[in-house]
């Protein structure tokens, strides 16, 4: 199944929204940083479209500002440490742990004033207590679920748990990515579930992180292609050069719905997410117009448009509920209320980044499992 298993009529079409949804009408002083530049660093994809088509006119229409906008993945933090000092190339990042655990050690964020970002309140909570804002590092949002994925045409028997990739009919035939923050779990899962504790792949992880990267190499066979973008695995997958495989939610469902023979499963023992986070880049000189710039991003209006035709799951609660009433795809595949969010958590970068935990996994994940060196 997947988080949403019932379709549901649509209430609202899509050539209605736009009487439902603008954008914010008050914000802190019409057009009070007027003249100004902000510099943004945006994911590419849906983030770039959603920001562009939904997002960018708004803001600089309200705040008077005009934003100069970067888009990329990994690349961000190269730029930005690449910086003269004083002087960063970006004013207000978009960024996961993997760049942006690093960049709060090493002081390349600056604590966000929460009174300016108000709209950051109406996140699922569980999503606001974890550490990076609840120190005012970042503004917390889940992307990209963990998520089962496998073509109809070539096995009627789809995996509805992450141990069922051991049964013998998949051997040798699936996919994964070959990024170790999701693939790693995948495993710990697998072992989990193998081991009778099915959803205990973070409690392998945090007690038994060697034996996790053992079984990893012991399994790597499993592997017939490892990934390394969610297209490239969905073209292989309608190429029926793999079987299925493990994949991040929305390319997934969005085959699905289009009718393609794939079939999404999101198992409920222990669904992950992309942990992503919006910064402010400590020593910026726009700080409050780069806060501006992120409360504007989790203000509903903004969020149910971004869920509704962006096709991304939406924290702000209020604004999901109003996604799923818009958009039948959102309301069938994304959480859309506080229990559907309460199945989901990040993937455990926690446990990845302990100590010199991600400094050994890296090693032994490129030398042991994908075999690169």
């Amino acid at each position: 199944m997947t988080l949403k298993v019932k379709r549901r009529s649509v209430l609202k079409g899509m050539a209605a929204s736009a009487a439902v949804i603008g954008f914010p009408s008050v914000v802190r002083g019409a057009r009070m940083f007027e003249g100004r530049t902000l510099s943004v660093f945006s994911y590419a994809g849906p983030f770039e479209a959603a920001i562009k088509t939904h997002m960018l006119k708004p803001f600089e229409e309200a705040t008077g500002a005009r934003v100069k906008m970067d888009v990329g993945w990994w690349d961000m933090l190269p730029r930005l440490k690449a910086s003269p000092p004083g002087n960063p190339v970006y004013d207000v990042v978009i960024t996961d742990p993997t760049q942006g655990f690093p960049s709060i050690r090493e002081g390349l964020f600056a604590e966000f004033e929460p009174k300016n970002i108000p709209h950051a309140q109406a996140i699922y909570g569980p999503l606001q207590e974890n550490w990076v804002q609840k120190e005012r590092w970042g503004v917390n949002l889940g992307s990209a679920f963990m998520t089962l994925a496998f073509n109809t045409e070539m096995t009627e028997n789809v995996p509805q748990h992450w141990h069922d990739l051991l049964k013998p009919e998949y051997a040798g035939n699936v996919s994964l990515y070959d990024a170790l923050y999701q693939s790693l779990f995948a495993f710990a899962q697998i072992k989990a579930g193998e081991e009778g504790n099915p959803g205990g792949g973070r409690a392998e992880l945090e007690n038994n992180l060697d034996d996790v990267l053992r079984y990893a190499k012991d399994h790597r066979d499993l592997v017939r292609v490892w990934w390394s973008s969610a297209g490239d695995f969905i073209a292989k997958l309608l190429q029926k050069e793999v079987m299925g495989g493990v994949v991040h939610s929305a390319p997934a469902f969005i085959a699905e719905d289009a009718g393609e023979p794939v079939k999404a499963v999101v198992p409920t023992e222990g669904t992950a997410a992309v942990h992503l986070f919006w910064s402010v880049i400590e020593g910026t000189k726009e700080k409050e117009l780069a806060e501006e710039w992120i409360n504007h991003f989790f203000a509903p209006d903004f969020q149910a448009k971004f869920g509704a035709e962006g096709k991304q799951p939406v924290v702000n609660l209020e604004a999901a509920k109003m996604a799923g009433e818009i958009n039948e795809f959102y309301q069938r595949y994304f959480p859309t209320s506080k229990e559907d969010w309460d199945q989901i958590s990040y993937y455990p970068y926690d446990i990845y980044f302990e100590g010199d935990n991600w400094a050994k996994i890296n090693d032994f994940w490129d030398r042991e499992v994908l075999r690169t060196s």
